[in-house]
């Protein structure tokens, strides 16, 4: 009886492993979510680069929403480069049930787990 719960439990426990296994995202669906996580992320906060870069001075506010806009449009435009530039800045680790995502972009590290499908952004610390 014992041996039986136990071949059951494993068998359960294989057949999740399994199925998340098999359904661990692949590298290209991680670039396809970086790119438009970097999209949704850096568009609306660019008023706020550029202050930073200017000095401090503010963009005038007429700006803000043609910047973000054209963030957009110029993303989307070279969406390839910009893939290409995440897949050179991301390593890869694959682990059975999930994959670990490390990207590094202008000083920072960004880390994401993929699993089932899906994609878990780790918060900084």
């Amino acid at each position: 009886m014992k041996q039986n719960v136990l071949l059951a439990t494993l068998g359960v426990v294989a057949a999740v492993g399994l199925g998340l296994g098999l359904t661990n995202p692949s590298e290209q669906e991680f670039i396809g979510f970086a790119f438009v996580t970097l999209r949704q992320e850096l568009c609306p906060r660019l008023p706020d680069i550029l202050k930073q870069a200017n000095d401090g001075q503010a963009i005038p506010e007429f700006l803000t929403t043609y910047l973000h806009q054209s963030c957009t449009d110029i993303l989307t435009a070279i969406r390839g480069t910009t893939e290409d530039f995440l897949r050179r800045n991301t390593r890869v680790q694959n682990y059975f049930f999930f994959s670990l995502y490390t990207t590094e972009l202008f000083g920072s590290k960004y880390r994401t787990i993929g699993i089932a499908r899906q994609f878990i952004t780790i918060p900084d610390k």
